[in-house]
């Protein structure tokens, strides 16, 4: 198991722990865990939403930080054993163009974030998972809609 945090400068600490304030990533052998760890005086209602098997919405202002960490989990050697074992879609573009809802200011993104639990709609978590061969898809999509605006 690999222990990383994303949106600052990396530092290591004991068991590859990379410091920063928002994205800590828990990378295993077939998926990876994203915790959200608010800033300090953030509101409630800025946590991520997920929809189970189904899609992600983050606040338009926490992408850059996840898409950080993204690069980091495919910088991991489990990460590219997972990819070449044909773990997740690999090359196949499963991830929709992410879209910013307007009312509330964050940006959605369809796709097999978590598990799907039967539950219908977006709901506001403090971790999510995604399978690691499905991760090079999210940071493609997320980085592209930065990069586009």
């Amino acid at each position: 198991m690999r222990r990383i945090t994303a949106t600052g400068s990396p530092r290591q600490c004991g068991a590859e722990v990379w410091a920063a304030e928002v994205w800590a990533a828990q990378v295993g052998d077939a998926d990876v865990t994203f915790t959200c760890v608010p800033l300090p005086g953030a509101p409630a209602d800025a946590l991520p939403r997920v929809w189970p098997g189904r899609g992600l919405g983050l606040p338009e202002t926490d992408v850059p930080g996840l898409v950080t960490a993204l690069g980091e989990v495919m910088a991991t050697p489990q990460f590219w054993r997972a990819r070449r074992s044909g773990a997740g879609r690999g090359s196949e573009q499963i991830w929709s163009v992410p879209h910013t809802d307007p009312a509330d200011g964050f940006l959605y993104v369809a796709g097999p974030c978590g598990r799907w639990n039967n539950t219908a709609g977006y709901r506001p978590v403090h971790a999510f998972t995604v399978v690691l061969g499905d991760v090079g898809g999210l940071r493609s999509r997320l980085a592209a809609h930065l990069h586009t605006g």
